[in-house]
């Protein structure tokens, strides 16, 4: 078996994406799932643009075919290689600048530029150095965790915002839409019923000029509510003309 010669250091960020720092016997190379993560571009990306143009790489210079056995067991596939491949493409730094020469979005030339002044152009460093990358590190995920927290946070604010909304138009402030109101009733056929309740509970909302209420609903946008004396008055003239007719 083959030495390991494929280290990583510590996570860097590039752009909006975090990705492992890979060095090949003392070099910093990429992976085509680390091309296509940090250009935001669809799985699959860089690669098929490497083959599509092989014959403009020359290996050795451009990149490095490493085996397997050069891996930790455990990075192998989390770089984006099949567990099935005896091999897979590291791409140096004029590798990786010829792979995204079609890439000219606004995010593709910072994402060149952090690569290539961060990621690429390494420096001796010391002991207490590398302590402060891993720290960074450290921090700079805790903050993607905090961010995470807090919009988890904002969201369920809103969530209760809302619900606090509907109760109260729908009942704790003496308002129901029809339809709750005819399932609190326990009215067969609830629907069909309270699109006449609600017709009915309009009309005289209007001629005595009170106040209606409008609540969210997911398949009509919003829906009215009306305050539950105007529905069980509305709710008896109905039931009153029905036994009628």
């Amino acid at each position: 078996m083959q030495a390991i010669t494929v280290n990583t250091l510590p996570s860097i960020t590039i752009g909006e994406a975090t990705v492992p720092v890979i060095e090949y016997r003392g070099k910093r190379v990429v992976t085509f799932a680390m091309v296509d993560q940090v250009h935001q571009r669809p799985e699959g990306t860089a690669k098929r643009n490497f083959h599509d143009n092989r014959h403009r790489f020359n290996e050795g210079e451009d990149f490095i075919k490493a085996t397997r056995d050069e891996f930790r067991t455990d990075l192998w596939e989390s770089f984006g290689f099949s567990k099935f491949a005896p091999s897979g493409i590291l791409l140096s730094q004029s590798g990786y600048l010829m792979l995204v020469k079609s890439f000219t979005d606004d995010l593709a030339w910072q994402v060149q530029r952090e690569l290539v002044n961060r990621y690429f152009q390494t420096v001796p460093t010391s002991a207490a150095h590398q302590v402060y990358l891993m720290a960074k590190a450290i921090w700079e995920q805790e903050e993607r965790v905090r961010h995470l927290e807090q919009s988890s946070t904002d969201q369920q604010r809103q969530i209760d915002a809302l619900s606090r909304r509907q109760d109260d138009l729908d009942g704790d402030t003496g308002y129901m839409t029809a339809l709750a109101f005819c399932r609190r009733e326990h009215v067969a056929a609830p629907l069909s019923l309270a699109q006449r309740l609600g017709q009915r509970a309009t009309e005289m909302c209007r001629e005595l000029e009170i106040r209606t209420g409008r609540v969210p609903d997911e398949r009509w946008g919003a829906v009215n509510s009306y305050p539950i004396e105007v529905l069980k008055e509305c709710l008896t003239t109905l039931n009153r003309n029905a036994t009628a007719a």
